[in-house]
């Protein structure tokens, strides 16, 4: 989707690293994202068109899933792929606290704008933005990606047959770690079912109490 202006150019002001200090923003595991108040976010949405697919804010899935792999941590320096990326706050955790080279990927090209300034906000530079929708995924791209996750990325039914069988071809490109955390939609619980039967994945229940106290599931599986 095309910018309402500077339609060949993200625009995204030169940002030092945040600090607690900015009321705008939440601190996730060492990771600052924006709230919808902060001044850049405003400024975006008078500039971009907006986004389409649900990434406009900071999703409490993605900060269950920092804390699960704080508890359960990938290796470092693995190469790591988000799906349905939103913001990109949660790549930036994985590049932070795992020194990952992190694929940032979303359907809409409208969030490159955010995913930038939450880059500069945290001063990380291994996380690339791609446009592309989950069924355009190949095994090409997964070539070499050892952890692929997502956060509420299964919310309506017609989503559920692609990311079962990117799944499959992640699975089958070598990737050995798939972790996707939800609220528990119904989607998402027919994903774990196929998931399940197909592959021995496993959906786990996980408890955060900052910045926000709430449960949310992880579809967790392994590769061959």
């Amino acid at each position: 989707m095309a910018a309402k202006k500077n339609a060949n150019k993200t625009s995204v002001k030169k940002q030092s690293v945040a600090t607690p200090a900015d009321k705008h923003l939440h601190e996730l595991h060492g990771i600052y994202l924006p709230k919808a108040q902060h001044k850049e976010i405003r400024r975006f949405k008078r500039l971009y068109d907006e986004p389409s697919l649900h990434g406009t804010k900071v999703w409490r899935s993605s900060a269950v899933l920092m804390d699960y792999l704080l508890e359960n941590p990938i290796r470092k320096k693995a190469r790591v792929m988000e799906i349905g990326c939103g913001w990109g706050g949660l790549s930036c955790f994985m590049a932070s606290h795992f020194d990952s080279r992190v694929t940032a990927l979303d359907a809409d090209a409208a969030l490159e704008p955010y995913v930038e300034f939450v880059k500069s906000l945290n001063g990380i530079k291994r996380v690339e933005f791609v446009t592309k929708r989950f069924e355009k995924i190949g095994k090409k791209d997964l070539a070499g990606v050892h952890t692929l996750i997502g956060s509420e990325i299964c919310f309506w039914d017609e989503m559920t047959k692609p990311l079962f069988n990117l799944i499959k071809r992640a699975r089958d490109a070598g990737v050995k770690n798939i972790l996707i955390a939800d609220p528990g939609r119904t989607p998402f619980l027919n994903l774990v079912d196929r998931c399940e039967a197909a592959f021995d994945g496993e959906m786990l229940g996980h408890t955060i109490k900052k910045p926000w106290k709430t449960e949310k599931f992880i579809l967790r599986v392994t590769g061959k």
